[in-house]
């Protein structure tokens, strides 16, 4: 199920804000959440639309001290690493025998790929 908010303009002016489900280039309209005639009910709309599409999906609590925070409720990203994931393609990428190709950037290529 590929589930995603859509906003649609009716006959009337006014923007309707719906949660559908796309399968097979075929669009099923699952929620009509209501619609908005100003930018504040928009804004409403697609804030409920958001939650009703994350309902049930809980925060993953990743130990972090609250107190390391930026700002109130948001966190900073000061770096990221993927390093394991990379050894583990290169390796696979080297078991299928393709590193006999010698070339760095067809092998970044592939692995970018998968």
């Amino acid at each position: 199920m590929s589930l995603f908010i859509r906003k649609v303009r009716t006959s009337s002016g006014a923007t309707a804000v719906q949660i559908v489900d796309k399968r097979g280039g075929t669009r099923r309209i699952v929620a009509h959440l209501g619609s908005a005639h100003d930018d504040v009910e928009l804004a409403v709309l697609m804030q409920a639309a958001r939650e009703r599409l994350n309902e049930g999906q809980g925060e993953l609590d990743l130990g972090l001290d609250t107190a390391v925070q930026t700002s109130p409720g948001r966190a900073r990203v000061v770096a990221t690493a993927s390093q394991v994931l990379w050894d583990v393609l290169v390796d696979a990428y080297r078991f299928l025998g393709f590193d006999v190709l010698r070339d760095e950037a067809f092998m970044k290529l592939v692995l970018a790929r998968t």
